[in-house]
């Protein structure tokens, strides 16, 4: 079940991301980088606001309607979300008594994304907790291409960046359309107890999530405050693509397997709950290695190929740190966070989160004022490493997750294995392009899937060889 729920959800990333790769490629070629700065402005407010107001119910929901097929916590989520979103919108115009110089427009259609965006979220969480890819599929990809269709639309008629941040709402209203048509299943009522369990577990998390999202945003919002809304813009593009890639690809892993190790953890079956764990870790690397080798050592070819002419000299000079910086955020996120959650130590991970952003914002004012827009990769990538540090130490209080270091040899080398060839490949081509861009990916993804073949990495070689096994035997009618 392991596998063939992992192949869903990576087809459904992998195609999410390619959406989310074609709306940058387009989108750094139809704005400035001003203007796309508004759009990366908006963005992390609505992160922030999705934080503060929304994550608990993700959280929770992830948590405890996977340990139990029997128990719907529907009618009590939908409840508390409701709830949620009247006290966002009573929040609201307290923003305007400390800071009278924000734009109410930008306030607005952020709040309209980050309403839209969780609500779907919600729902996508609900769907991945009881085990339907299928459904979990078809809405995440419905909802990315319905935002970049709906984001060229506000280009085109002028909207700019603001015009993206409203398309990412519809998009988003449009995932929760198909989400309420496509299942017609009896929806329990509210109950009291399911929405103190929720709360009691998922709202000290608010202030782990606020930490995640103002993390995630205060480099942009930094960088535009010290070096304006160009570099924010440049910046913003070289952070999302390792996002719309690494991420992305990461999110499948975990939509695969946090589940099951959960199931199997209300189950009592501490030896099983190992093996998914490490199942976990070894699917989590195998997948993002190669795409993190790839961005980082092509990345003159990625830029020059992909994002608009305004952008390629900062994104390619940006791109090899982010992706390290976001390599150490995904083993960070993906893997030595879900010890916090086995143990039910929110608070735990509220002060990880809450430690990573005081280190982000101290480094990232000192390093982009003394080094630029550079500092502020600088500075991303060493708080993601002092963060992954601070995860590992604390998960020994937990629930310690195994690294079993022999099945992780292998990824390793076959990620050397492809990055010797990207770099034989990138020194017989001049220049950048397509053809240059797809001579080295093919390089070093032909090197990359030959070695883990030999290396039965993730069972690589066991697994074709049963499957062709399988069709040989039904070829010849056997």
């Amino acid at each position: 079940m392991l596998n063939r729920h992992f192949s869903i959800y990576l087809i459904a990333y992998i195609l999410q991301a390619a959406v989310g790769f074609f709306a940058v490629t387009a989108y750094t070629r139809l704005l400035s980088p001003a203007e796309y700065g508004v759009y990366v402005v908006g963005i992390s407010i609505t992160a922030i606001l999705g934080a503060i107001f929304f994550a608990w119910i993700k959280l929770s929901v992830s948590r405890y309607q996977a340990m139990s097929q029997d128990v719907d916590f529907r009618g009590t989520a939908m409840v508390a979300f409701a709830l949620t979103v009247a006290a966002l919108c009573a929040a609201t115009p307290l923003v305007f008594l400390f800071r009278s110089d924000v734009s109410v427009e930008l306030l607005l259609v952020s709040m309209f994304a980050a309403i839209m965006s969780n609500a779907v979220d919600v729902g996508l969480e609900f769907e991945r907790a009881r085990l339907r890819p299928y459904r979990f599929a078809a809405i995440a990809v419905v909802r990315s291409v319905c935002s970049v269709g709906f984001g060229l639309v506000g280009i085109w008629l002028g909207w700019g960046g603001m015009g993206l941040l409203a398309a990412f709402g519809l998009g988003s209203l449009a995932g929760i359309i198909l989400n309420l048509a496509g299942d017609r299943s009896r929806i329990a009522r509210f109950d009291r107890g399911q929405f103190v369990q929720l709360a009691r577990y998922g709202l000290p998390l608010t202030l782990a999530g606020l930490s995640v999202a103002l993390y995630s945003t205060c480099d942009r919002l930094i960088v535009a405050w010290l070096l304006g809304k160009d570099a924010a813009g440049i910046f913003g593009v070289a952070a999302d693509l390792p996002r719309q890639f690494m991420v992305m690809i990461a999110s499948s892993v975990a939509a695969a397997t946090v589940p099951l190790v959960f199931r199997t953890l209300s189950e009592n079956n501490s030896a099983t709950t190992r093996e998914r764990l490490t199942e976990s870790l070894e699917l989590l690397l195998v997948v993002v290695a190669p795409v993190a080798v790839w961005l980082a050592l092509a990345a003159d070819q990625v830029a020059g190929t992909l994002v608009g002419v305004e952008f390629r000299a900062g994104v390619s000079a940006l791109l090899p740190t982010l992706v390290l910086a976001r390599f150490f955020g995904i083993a960070n996120q993906f893997y030595v966070q879900i010890s916090f959650q086995l143990a039910e130590r929110p608070f735990m991970l509220a002060m990880q989160s809450f430690l990573t952003l005081v280190v982000s914002v101290a480094l990232m004012f000192a390093l982009v004022a003394g080094y630029g827009i550079y500092g502020a990769a600088l500075a991303t990538l060493a708080t993601e490493a002092i963060g992954l540090v601070v995860a590992v130490v604390l998960m020994h209080r937990a629930h310690p997750v195994p690294f079993d270091l022999s099945r992780l040899a292998g990824v390793a080398a076959s990620a050397a294995a492809m990055a010797a060839a990207i770099l034989v490949a990138r020194s017989q081509v001049s220049g950048t392009g397509f053809v240059a861009l797809a001579i080295v990916s093919l390089a070093g993804g032909v090197a990359y899937a030959g070695a883990a073949w030999l290396l039965n990495v993730a069972n690589l070689r066991t697994l074709s060889l049963r499957a062709l096994r399988t069709f040989n035997r039904k070829a010849l009618g056997v």
